[in-house]
């Protein structure tokens, strides 16, 4: 009988397809917060594919992961495909959730929570992607021996004339 391996939703791809869709954007509203202290401003200058990296780098669609995560998928009245979720089996991947909501068959968010620790910190992400509107990155991380350090980056892209 033949192995019917299917890949993961190949979130390099997408954000590919998404950083050629957003070319002529010109300009985003950045909003990051570190521990309740805020600071905002429209950027003219900026580097979609570099901002985007955090999100490449929770990518699982790796064929060594195939038998790691938990693929449940959720499909409307109509049959068609309302949300892909795939979670982590074991507790040493840093990507444990990952998570793309469909509307009218596209892509309509990405939800992804990652952790990682060793002996002295624990660092726990979410990381929110929606298409042609922007993203939020919230970071909270906890090292041994000092306070936790909550960091928030939303962007907001902007569309011009």
């Amino acid at each position: 009988m033949e192995s019917n391996l299917q890949s993961f939703f190949d979130l390099n791809d997408f954000l590919e397809e998404e950083i050629i869709s957003m070319s002529n954007l010109k300009s985003i509203k950045k909003k990051v917060s570190i521990n309740s202290k805020v600071d905002e401003q429209i950027l003219n200058d900026f580097d979609l594919k570099n901002d985007l990296e955090i999100f490449r780098n929770a990518n699982i669609n790796k064929v060594a992961w195939l038998d790691k995560y938990d693929v449940d998928s959720t499909f409307n009245q109509k049959g068609l495909l309302q949300q892909l979720k795939y979670k982590a089996l074991g507790n040493k991947l840093k990507t444990r959730e990952f998570i793309i909501n469909y509307k009218n068959e596209k892509v309509n968010s990405i939800s992804i929570k990652k952790e990682t620790s060793n002996q002295v910190s624990l660092l726990n992400q979410h990381l929110q992607y929606f298409p042609s509107k922007g993203y939020t990155i919230e970071s909270n991380q906890k090292v041994t021996m000092t306070d936790p350090q909550l960091l928030k980056i939303e962007v907001e892209y902007l569309k011009g004339n």
